[in-house]
């Protein structure tokens, strides 16, 4: 048998990622010797350990790996359950270059409208979909990028799944102007329920009708902007219909620069009542 030290080493897994295992079942010691409290590990168990370092790599959770090695124990259920995951992440791909194509389409699309209208909004639906989220009062907005960056390493740590297609959205709500708050709401789309998200909570954002345009660079000329949407809200016969929010497309989080940012912005709207 091996001690705990040199099946670390050979399985490329910590003594303290060990133990952990060993709590939640996934893989437990083969002897642990009562008068000294040693772990110890049969050479066969070697094997269990790649197999979890291969799973993990492949961003799957700790819940579902002790799942698949209970449930999938002979190689040629694994290679069924994998057959599936590959042609799901296939999936996940196409939809990803689908949606490069749109954004290129779009920044093409802007780049030619520079000389004449400017901003372009359209009516659409925003589906319905679950999110892990973090509110937080925050002083100014560059801070909104500190709560991103949280939001992205519980989602990390966790090895939350994201649900596609993927939305990064972050929501303003009133502004507290008596103490110089302001007050929003980052989310990100995901799928499955989670437990232990250190600060996060997941919910359901219902399907919202919006009036949508897209937003390329920085935020230097968001008036204008927001004037235009008003002007299209009335022409059109809307009413606004909740919180502005901003669907990102390349985030504060992943841009370089300002120049780099390419956000949806969004009012949730609704069509004037007779009254």
């Amino acid at each position: 048998m091996l001690r705990i030290s040199d099946f670390s080493i050979l399985s490329q897994l910590s003594t303290k990622m060990l133990r952990h295992y060993a709590d939640i079942d996934l893989l437990p010691p083969g002897f642990i010797d009562e008068s000294t409290g040693y772990r110890y590990y049969y050479v066969h168990q070697l094997a269990v350990a790649n197999k979890i370092n291969m799973l993990k790599t492949m961003g799957l959770s700790l819940h579902l790996i002790k799942k698949i090695l209970y449930e999938y124990d002979e190689d040629i259920y694994l290679m069924k359950f994998l057959n599936r995951q590959a042609a799901q992440l296939q999936e996940e791909i196409k939809e990803k270059q689908d949606k490069i194509l749109l954004i290129n389409s779009m920044i093409k699309h802007l780049n030619a409208q520079k000389d004449s209208s400017k901003y372009t909004v359209t009516a659409k639906k925003i589906p319905k979909r679950r999110v892990i989220y973090l509110r937080a009062q925050i002083k100014q907005y560059q801070d909104e990028t500190l709560l991103w960056r949280r939001l992205s390493r519980i989602v990390h740590g966790q090895n939350i799944r994201l649900s596609y297609p993927h939305f990064n959205t972050t929501v303003f709500y009133e502004e507290d102007v008596q103490n110089q708050r302001i007050d929003i709401e980052v989310q990100k789309s995901v799928s499955g329920d989670y437990e232990n998200l250190q600060g996060a909570n997941i919910k359901i954002e219902k399907e919202q009708t919006v009036a949508s345009f897209i937003y390329e660079g920085n935020y230097n000329e968001l008036s204008e902007v927001n004037e235009t949407v008003a002007h299209w809200i009335l022409d059109n016969d809307y009413e606004l219909n909740g919180s502005q929010f901003n669907i990102y497309h390349i985030s504060p989080e992943e841009a370089n620069e300002a120049a780099n940012l390419l956000t949806e912005i969004c009012f949730p709207i609704k069509k004037k009542t007779n009254s």
